[in-house]
């Protein structure tokens, strides 16, 4: 949303924005102070906790060891998952995350309008030879060997191989051997132009709004009964005469879930303003190089195989091309 002009052409904030500035500073300050509130709670509860005599429970049978621990579980991942969404609608509201996607958008698009996309595969051939031969160098310089003596001698060779070589190291051969099992990474076109709904659906619209629906009604149906199940055993017999050891205690079993909320969404943010924005700015490098690379080299270069020592693969060819026919 565009901020209002007026008539002396400044610009005027809007509600709506004045809101959400709001909310990211007050995001932030959470984030950026989360690890001070958990730590003012973990005084506080280890204050608490050793005003008491710390024993273990007696009479502790597996029926109320098993509910304790069910109702422990199911109220921990219930406040990390819950502020984990949170955690992540924050960051997706972040100046970053919406910076990184235009960026990735507009080269994107430059693609797209440029017609570059059937170059994409060529440029993922390029780019994986050229990443590997740049591992592999960084591996080999260290120990003095040059990537074209690597080439030649030694690709491809075992350890028994490079030990009867007397002019190698123990060090050079570590290295090598280190160099040899350096393999290529996967690059493909789909992995820097993202889709939404992934490369193997081929449906134009989607899942149907009403078979989502259904498919979320049910989902939340069958949880919905085993955890009422589950709760409906449950027998709560009122405190009647509540002791610090009782608040304590209860201060204890707290812990973990409080813990597990204020994690839970930093996890959720850093997750976006993170991983997600770094992944994004990956491929807008990613593409970025690919543009380069196609104005560049115009036309698709064809380069020429060394000729090399005929493998067994390749003498088996050439025999089976030598028998005659019989017809």
């Amino acid at each position: 949303m565009e901020p209002i002009k007026h008539d002396g052409g400044e610009k005027r904030t809007t509600g709506m924005e004045k809101i959400n500035r709001a909310q990211r500073r007050v995001t932030r300050s959470v984030v950026n102070n989360a690890a001070w509130f958990i730590g003012f709670f973990i005084v506080f509860i280890v204050v608490v906790v050793f005003t008491t005599d710390i024993n273990l429970s007696n009479g502790l049978g597996w029926a109320q060891f098993g509910l304790t621990f069910f109702i422990l579980l199911f109220c921990t991942y219930s406040m990390f998952a819950n502020f984990y969404s949170s955690g992540v609608r924050a960051g997706k509201n972040t100046d970053a995350y919406s910076e990184a996607h235009k960026h990735y958008d507009e080269l994107k698009k430059i693609v797209v309008d440029r017609k570059m996309q059937g170059r994409l595969m060529e440029f993922c051939r390029y780019y994986i030879d050229d990443e590997l031969e740049s591992a592999r160098t960084a591996i080999l310089t260290e120990v003095g060997i040059s990537y074209s003596d690597y080439q030649k001698e030694y690709c491809g060779k075992d350890k028994k191989t490079l030990q009867k070589n007397e002019k190698l190291s123990v060090v050079q051969i570590a290295a090598i051997l280190r160099a040899n099992k350096t393999k290529p990474v996967k690059l493909t076109p789909e992995m820097i132009l993202k889709r939404g709904r992934g490369s193997a659906s081929r449906s134009p619209l989607g899942v149907k709004p009403e078979t989502k629906r259904a498919l979320t009604f049910g989902s939340k149906f069958c949880t919905t009964c085993i955890t009422s199940v589950l709760t409906g055993v449950i027998m709560l017999d009122v405190i009647v005469n509540p002791t610090w050891a009782t608040f304590a205690a209860c201060c204890l079993k707290l812990l973990p879930i409080v813990l597990n909320g204020f994690l839970g969404y930093k996890s959720g943010y850093d997750n976006i303003t993170v991983a997600t924005i770094n992944y994004i700015g990956d491929q807008s490098d990613l593409l970025q190089r690919a543009i380069q690379y196609i104005e560049s080299t115009p036309e698709p270069v064809q380069v020429e195989e060394p000729k090399t020592a005929l493998t067994e693969v390749d003498i088996s060819l050439e025999n089976t091309e030598k028998i005659p026919v019989q017809e």
